[in-house]
C-alpha cells in the first residue's frame, strides 16, 4: 500500500506539484483542505531558516489532523554574486511586492555576470501527532537564464541547471526530477518515511 501525505499549503500550484512528485516516486498526496473540507489560516512564518518554517507549518496542520502524515515546505533561492540580498522569505516577498511573472525579470536583472550563479533550496517536513518525526532537504543549483522561457512555471522559467543549457520547465518530468530541488526533496521524503515513522511506533 503507498503512502498517502498530507500537503499544508493553501498553494494550488504547489499541492498540484507536490501530488505529481509523489505519484512519480510512489506515493501519494492530498491537500489537507479537501481532507478537512475546509482552509485554515496558517500561523505567520519566520525570516531566518526554511526548515523551523516548514516545521511550524506541518506541525499545525497534524494537530488537526493528528492521525495522518502531514508535510509542509518552505523553499528559496540565494544568487552567487549576492548571497547577502535575498532571505528565507524571497519569494513571498518579491512576489508581493512584483507579482509572479515580475519576480523572474527581477531575478534575472539581479543575476551577477559571468556565472549567474544560484541555489535553490526545499526542506520539507514530516509530522504526525502534532510533532516532527523528520526533515528532508533538496539542493539545485545552476545559472539564472537570461530571458523567461515561455515553458513552465514560476522560477522554473529562469532556472537553469548546472550542466543544462535549457531550464528546469522545459524538462519532462523523467528528466526534471532528476535536477528539481522540491523533487530531491520529496524522493527523500518517499525514501525515508517508513523509517522515520517506525521509529516512533516503536
Amino acid at each position: 500500500m503507498q503512502l498517502e501525505f498530507v500537503i499544508a499549503t493553501n498553494n494550488d500550484f504547489k499541492i498540484s506539484e507536490l501530488t505529481r512528485e509523489l505519484n512519480f516516486f510512489g506515493a501519494d498526496g492530498v491537500s489537507y483542505a479537501e481532507v478537512l473540507g475546509k482552509k485554515l489560516n496558517f500561523p505567520a512564518e519566520g525570516t531566518t531558516s526554511y526548515r523551523a518554517n516548514a516545521i511550524k507549518k506541518a506541525e499545525f496542520i497534524s494537530q488537526t489532523l493528528p492521525d495522518r502524515l502531514v508535510i509542509a515546505d518552505d523553499s528559496g533561492i540565494k544568487l552567487t554574486g549576492r548571497p547577502n540580498e535575498l532571505g528565507v522569505q524571497t519569494a513571498r516577498q518579491l512576489k508581493a511586492k512584483y507579482g509572479t511573472h515580475a519576480v523572474n525579470q527581477d531575478l534575472i536583472e539581479r543575476a551577477v555576470d559571468p556565472d549567474r550563479g544560484f541555489k535553490m533550496q526545499t526542506v520539507i517536513a514530516l509530522a504526525k501527532g502534532g510533532q516532527t518525526l523528520a526533515t528532508y532537504q533538496g539542493v539545485l543549483v545552476g545559472k539564472i537564464a537570461r530571458q523567461i522561457a515561455p515553458v513552465g512555471h514560476g522560477l522554473d522559467q529562469i532556472l537553469i541547471p548546472t550542466g543544462l543549457n535549457q531550464t528546469l520547465g522545459i524538462l519532462p518530468i523523467a528528466e526534471f526530477v532528476k535536477y528539481d530541488h522540491r523533487s530531491k526533496a520529496v524522493a527523500a521524503l518517499v525514501k525515508g518515511a517508513p523509517n522515520a515513522i517506525k521509529e516512533v511506533e516503536s
